[in-house]
């Protein structure tokens, strides 16, 4: 059966002439900003008032998150956008607002929960003076309700990490002595400390930015243990309170330039890969919105698209994420950002690859896959499973409550994207399912593994040979429930995208260089001053 000709431009200028003349019909409206963003502006609004104990205050987050929940399904709702990459953005990010408002708002108290680790000039003081304090930035002191140092330590949730298998003394610097070594001594003019909301404004907007745009919450009392690591030693020793170890440490990087080194290594690699990748997807219509069925040019069409969409979902996200460390931390800088370009707050997103043979599923969406939305999903389970269904944490019905909750947490946040692009997507059969069936293959693997061990079977079979079983385990569900999202990605012609502005690739082949062109923003005039503002066109 032949191959049809099909151009992922010729389908691109089909969108924007459907976007265009839905737009016109009144069906969609364009996305707008800023008013169509207003959702986060509010919660930086809220949590930017002065410190207060004022019930009013208190309880103005409910209705708050109401509007914004509001807010943000008018704009999954009504908006779209002729780009890929900008539709499906607007059911990501609106579906994602609703999830972190209410992990700040809801879950949480943002102005209340949270301290940040920040530092604090004066001559130095022993950690045993201050156990139960915490001063602010500006000289102000304040006791947290009595705690204790056994109290502060409870808030950190790296001190609800299982305890790893494997012996190790649990102190970083004995167990990873080359992650240390390179540390600079600690400066006995400053000290460190857990800073609560500040009062000075100007502290308080630069707190609350970060707590914000930090979904990891590095440097907070909710840092995730997951591929990171704790502050430096001469850091922890300085606190009221250290945080203990996470049970599986990451690399870290002790200088701007380890850090711009090995950042940029992996980022040209992975910029050359998506050249790679945007090629081979040309080739085959399948990525440019047309079903499973269509002939492909390679070799076994499904497990090759699998491949090549695992490939191309990882190396776009790995791309985005080491960037983040190359401009932040190295081109601008302590002299532009201060505190912010901490080379030990910009740990890799995604985790070792040997947690898939160790762990099977839940290594391969615990370990290795990026954990950036984590701490909602989490705070979403702890939330459904502990205060509305009243589980124990540790449970088994408990633990398995959170994770159904925390992956169907995930499987909308995909859903509302697909929902927003102008492909022929199917976002509850497909993303939907995609995530809401991932607690069956870990709950499943996970009491399977507990069966065999108290049967005594599991220790009768080699180490390697598990590990062989756990990979062997995630190889089979992901060939089975992989095509659902992957399909949902090609339906949606978000491989259409260009990633790179040059292509070494296509324009060794005559295909031309320069790969970005057309209109990326334009100012768009509403029906009121306020839905006026930029929409964003992708080019």
């Amino acid at each position: 059966m032949a191959i049809p000709s099909v151009s992922a431009r010729q389908v691109l200028d089909k969108f924007y002439a459907d976007y265009h003349a839905a737009v016109i019909a009144g069906e969609y409206q364009p996305f707008v900003w800023p008013y169509r963003t207003l959702g986060p502006y509010l919660v930086v609004g809220y949590l930017l008032l002065p410190p207060t104990h004022s019930r009013i205050v208190y309880l103005a987050r409910y209705p708050l998150f109401a509007l914004i929940c509001y807010l943000s399904v008018t704009t999954i709702r009504e908006c779209r956008s002729p780009a890929v990459t900008v539709g499906y953005g607007i059911g990501l990010l609106n579906a994602w607002s609703i999830l972190w408002s209410a992990t700040l708002l809801i879950f949480n108290d943002g102005r209340r929960d949270y301290q940040r680790i920040e530092r604090q000039e004066r001559p130095y003081t022993s950690p045993e003076n201050n156990d139960s304090l915490v001063e602010n930035v500006q000289g102000e002191t304040s006791a947290l309700d009595g705690s204790t140092k056994d109290d502060l330590r409870s808030l950190h949730p790296l001190a609800e990490v299982p305890q790893s298998t494997t012996t190790s003394s649990q102190d970083p610097e004995t167990d990873y002595p080359e992650v240390f070594a390179a540390q600079e001594p600690p400066d006995h003019n400053e000290t460190y400390i857990w800073q609560s909301l500040p009062a000075s404004f100007l502290h308080r907007l630069d707190y609350i930015l970060d707590l914000v745009t930090n979904f990891r919450g590095l440097r907070f009392t909710h840092q995730s243990p997951y591929n990171t690591l704790p502050p430096p030693p001469h850091i922890r020793s300085s606190l009221p309170s250290p945080s203990p170890p996470p049970s599986l440490p990451t690399q870290h990087y002790p200088t701007r330039r380890t850090l711009f080194t090995k950042n940029l290594v992996p980022f040209l690699l992975c910029s050359l890969a998506l050249d790679i990748l945007k090629y081979l997807t040309s080739l085959d219509p399948y990525f440019s919105t047309l079903p499973p069925s269509i002939p492909s040019p390679f070799p076994y069409p499904r497990t090759t698209r699998l491949l090549l969409s695992l490939l191309f979902t990882y190396c776009s996200l790995l791309n985005i994420f080491l960037l983040a460390p190359l401009l932040l931390a190295c081109a601008l800088g302590p002299s532009a950002i201060g505190a912010h370009a901490s080379t030990w707050l910009y740990p890799p997103y995604f985790g070792p690859l040997s947690s898939i043979p160790e762990k099977g599923l839940a290594g391969l969406w615990g370990g290795w896959w990026h954990q950036l939305f984590r701490y909602a999903f989490e705070s979403a389970g702890d939330f459904v499973a502990g205060k509305l269904l009243r589980l124990r944490k540790n449970s088994p019905s408990g633990s398995a409550a959170r994770v159904f909750v925390a992956f169907c947490c995930s499987g909308v946040l995909h859903a509302c994207a697909s929902y927003t692009i102008l492909g022929p997507t199917h976002p509850i059969r497909n993303s939907f399912a995609f995530f809401a069936v991932q607690p069956f293959g870990i709950v499943g693997q996970r009491a399977l593994s507990v069966w065999l061990k108290e049967n005594g079977y599991r220790e009768a079979v080699p180490l390697w040979m598990r590990k062989v079983g756990n990979v062997v385990v995630v190889v089979a569900w992901c060939l089975w429930t992989g095509p659902w999202i992957a399909d949902e990605f090609a339906r949606g012609g978000i491989w259409m995208y260009e990633p790179l502005p040059v292509s070494l690739v296509r324009g060794v082949k005559g295909e031309g260089w320069w790969r970005w062109g057309g209109e990326w923003v334009r100012w768009e005039t509403g029906d009121r001053w306020w839905r006026s503002g930029l929409t964003f066109m992708g080019g």
